[in-house]
């Protein structure tokens, strides 16, 4: 099962969406939505032959020293480079910004994720394995020991969030503490376990009246008590979305949504609560959405 960003969605046709909804429809359109809600780029400027530090503004902070940025061929890098740095340290976060909390299908519970990285003349460079940049991640979402994760192909075609074994992850009163290891999608984190029984969640969309010509949809599930944002891959055997088989702990809580995009480029919202129980399948009303139901919402999570 794939890791995809937040709107760049599993695109499937559902079965029983035959009739279009008029184009002319108010709500919000996906370049709105992706305009809206997607996690900010925030970029900096440094010199490659000195140190320097950036600060983002969530207060992830990295400690560049000087010589730490090689080319595409393994040399030293002189001059201005330019930094891009994503910060994600909410429930809210991890939605946008597509990197949800799991790895191999297995359950993580996040201190905070961010994406560094560097270019000069618009192309990417690499870290100087000799370089040691310092970073520290507020611990915002949690101040429990955590591992160092990163966002990896796997020996599929899969990305998923791999655990750094070499790295070491430090707790500071106010910060994790821990040196880059690479740039690219970083995240604290720790694999959630639970000794109780687990079952599989599947979970569908109910639209009302005129039932809209879905081009893409994606599901996810946010959970109450930790810091967990997973998505739900459509299943076609099934005809749903569906969890990673026995994978959720029976008697956990948490809340579904369901965002789907019709023909015409309309975002369709919805989202209901839920408590994990055996075999649990989840049906919800969807409709047409504006930017303040969704923006109310993921305020609130």
């Amino acid at each position: 099962m794939k890791n995809l960003t937040f709107i760049a969605l599993v695109i499937f046709i559902l079965t029983s969406c035959k009739k279009d909804i008029n184009s002319n429809t108010q709500g919000l359109s996906l370049a709105e939505f992706n305009s809206k809600f997607s996690v900010p780029t925030q970029s900096f400027n440094g010199v490659a032959g000195t140190a320097f530090t950036i600060t983002g503004a969530k207060g992830i902070k990295l400690d560049f020293p000087a010589n730490a940025f090689l080319d595409v061929s393994g040399n030293p890098v002189i001059g201005n480079v330019k930094l891009s740095l994503k910060e994600v340290l909410s429930k809210r976060d991890i939605l946008l910004s597509g990197k949800f909390t799991e790895s191999n299908g297995q359950l993580l519970v996040s201190g905070g994720e961010f994406q560094i990285l560097a270019l000069q003349n618009g192309q990417l460079l690499k870290l100087n394995p000799a370089a040691t940049v310092n970073i520290n991640v507020p611990t915002t979402l949690s101040a429990a020991p955590m591992d160092l994760f990163e966002f990896k192909q796997t020996t599929g075609s899969d990305s998923t969030w791999m655990l750094n074994q070499k790295a070491r992850v430090f707790t500071a009163p106010a910060y994790y503490q821990f040196s880059l290891p690479s740039f690219g999608w970083v995240n604290c984190d720790y694999f959630y376990s639970n000794p109780g029984p687990k079952t599989t969640v599947t979970a569908g969309p109910v639209y009302a009246g005129i039932v809209p010509s879905i081009k893409e949809q994606r599901a996810y599930l946010i959970f109450d008590n930790f810091n967990n944002v997973i998505g739900l891959p459509f299943v076609m055997t099934v005809n749903k979305h569906q969890s990673y088989v026995n994978s959720l702990p029976i008697g956990m809580t948490g809340k579904l949504i369901i965002i789907s995009v019709d023909i015409n480029d309309k975002i369709y919202f919805g989202a209901t609560g839920f408590t994990v129980s055996s075999g649990l399948n989840l049906n919800i009303p969807v409709s047409l959405a504006n930017q303040s139901v969704i923006d109310n919402y993921l305020n609130n999570l």
